[in-house]
């Protein structure tokens, strides 16, 4: 007996139920970071805005965002992380969802 495969969105991208809610923080920090600064966060970026001791939990992070098709990026090629279309969406929608922070 197999189990059924999560549906997928019309353009074949990944299912959107299956981020964990680590990989959405990540995420929405890297466009954060793309629409603050105009260019991607480093993986040391990554790891110091969300306090790992190590940058290998932010590649981990990375290519689980990459292999559920939310970012893209050129090999060897410094700052190229890029949200792709289906990541785009699913930042917009995570943040429609949420609540406005009122400041203090």
């Amino acid at each position: 007996m197999t189990c059924p495969m999560p549906k997928r969105e019309a353009r074949g991208g990944a299912p959107r139920s299956i981020a964990t809610e680590r990989q959405v923080d990540v995420l929405s920090f890297i466009a954060g970071h793309i629409a603050t600064h105009g260019y991607a966060p480093t993986t040391r970026d990554i790891a110091a805005h969300f306090g790992w001791a190590s940058h290998t939990a932010a590649v981990v992070h990375m290519n689980a965002l990459r292999t559920k098709r939310l970012v893209t990026w050129v090999p060897n090629i410094a700052r190229s992380l890029q949200l792709t279309e289906s990541g785009r969406e699913f930042v917009a929608q995570r943040q429609a969802r949420q609540p406005v922070e009122e400041s203090r």
